[in-house]
Formats: C-alpha cells, structure tokens, sequence
C-alpha cells in the first residue's frame, strides 16, 4: 500500500534513499556554520516540474532537495537546528503542493502529521531519517496527484474526487457526492469508473486508507480512534476494508512499522 503512492518498504529499501540517508548522516557530523540555505531556484525548478505534470523532474528536484547541505538554524542546538530545518522544509513544500493543485487540506492534514512527528522526535539519526521519509513521501503524493489528474478529463468527475477528499471524516456517499455537484447519481457512478477505473466507493476507501496508513505510523491515536475519525461504524468494518486494500490488519501494520526508530 501507499503513502502518496509508494510504500515505505519501498522508500526504505530504494537505491536513491539509502544514499541520500548516508549523505545525511555524513552531511550532519561534517556540517559548518554558515551553509547555504535552499535556493529559490530549486524552489521554482520543483514548481515549474509539478504544474507541467513532470514526474521525472519532480524525481530529480526530490533527489536535490535530499542531497543540500543542512543548515544551523539554532546555534550550539543541533537538534533543534535540524527540528527547524525540517519544519522549514515540510513549510516549502506544503505551499509548493498546493500552489501546484494538491487538495489543500490534504496537504496540510500531511504537513501536521509530519510537524508534529518532528516534535515529539529526539534522536538525530531518527530525525534524519524521518527527513528523507517526509521528502520522499511529500513527492509520491504530488506524483499520485499528478497521475490522477491525467485520468480525469471532466469537470464532473474532479469535482466528485474533491468531494471525497474533502469529506473523508464526514458521511462520504455517492448519492451525497452527486447532490453536491446537481447531476444524477447513476450517470456519476458511470462516468466515475469509466475515468479511475474504481467505482466511486472503492476510491473513497483507497483514500481513507491512506490517511490511516499515515495515522498509524505517525500518531499515537488507537485503531478505534482512527477507524471512527474515518466514518466507519465499527472497528471490525475499518479492519476487514485496510486488510483487503494494504494487505495487513491496522494492528499488523502498527507494529509492523512501529519498529523502526524514527517512528518511536
């Protein structure tokens, strides 16, 4: 399953992030006073990337913003130097997502998880891996964004999607969805699922799953907890649908996950 749209097996054990964790860890124990803080450039090259539907670039402009130097942003503190650094990040990036077209309180409801997992965090080396976790994550939801925006060609249609994005804590149906946008609930189901080829519950629960990945991981709220902020009326229903879509229960996946330091 999916943050944004790759796994963190998949984050964890890829070629570029490994590398970019060495260069991390190598770039803290070696860093001065007085590096260079991200151009303005880079900032541009990955906006100008997003809006014109670049996967490759957004990818290349991930891979630079890895590998820049760290910044003292609190002198005779490193780790609050790099808590602050990491916050400044997670700020670029979450304004760039939604100048670029992410769904806003989307990228903002990621942003929060990520701030306040900085926080809570006070080991270096789980710091400096959750960066590389959090900048990784930050470009595969941007691509996913991207990805999907290609396959919808109607107005209808991203209206539904917003809708859902939009009301994933409140009573999401397709009947409600439709009433929303003044069509016909049978022609939206339809059209729906010939665009994302899912219907319009089945998209609806995807995206559910995902917040609950990252709730998971990120957060110390309990699987009931987290099931009823989704809208599902019982616990059993919440993890009978993550089992079927991310291939383990929320229990499995807490644990699972909960291993790694960086997510103590």
């Amino acid at each position: 399953m999916f943050i944004g749209s790759v796994s963190f097996e998949q984050i964890s054990n890829s070629k570029d992030f490994q590398d970019a964790l060495k260069n991390s860890t190598f770039r803290f124990h070696n860093h001065r006073y007085g590096a260079a803080h991200y151009p303005y450039e880079l900032e541009k090259k990955l906006y100008t990337a997003m809006l014109e539907g670049d996967l490759e670039g957004i990818q290349e402009v991930s891979r630079e913003y890895s590998a820049f130097p760290i910044s003292v942003l609190c002198e005779g503190n490193p780790i609050r130097s790099l808590k602050n650094m990491m916050i400044c990040n997670c700020a670029l990036i979450t304004r760039v997502m939604i100048q670029a077209g992410l769904e806003q309180a989307y990228a903002y409801f990621l942003s929060d998880l990520y701030i306040n997992k900085i926080e809570r965090l006070g080991e270096r080396e789980s710091l400096i891996y959750l960066n590389n976790v959090m900048i990784v994550d930050f470009m595969s939801a941007i691509k996913h964004s991207v990805i999907s925006r290609r396959h919808v060609s109607s107005s209808l249609v991203r209206g539904a999607v917003d809708f859902i994005e939009e009301h994933l804590y409140d009573d999401v149906s397709l009947e409600l969805a439709a009433a929303a946008l003044h069509t016909n609930s049978s022609y939206l189901s339809r059209l729906f699922k010939q665009e994302l080829g899912v219907s319009f519950t089945e998209y609806t629960h995807r995206s559910r799953m995902k917040k609950a990945e990252q709730l998971l991981m990120l957060t110390d709220l309990s699987i009931v907890v987290i099931a009823g902020d989704l809208g599902y009326s019982s616990q059993s229903h919440f993890t009978r649908t993550f089992k079927r879509i991310c291939g383990l229960t929320p229990r499995q996946y807490k644990l699972q996950h909960g291993a790694e330091e960086f997510l103590a």
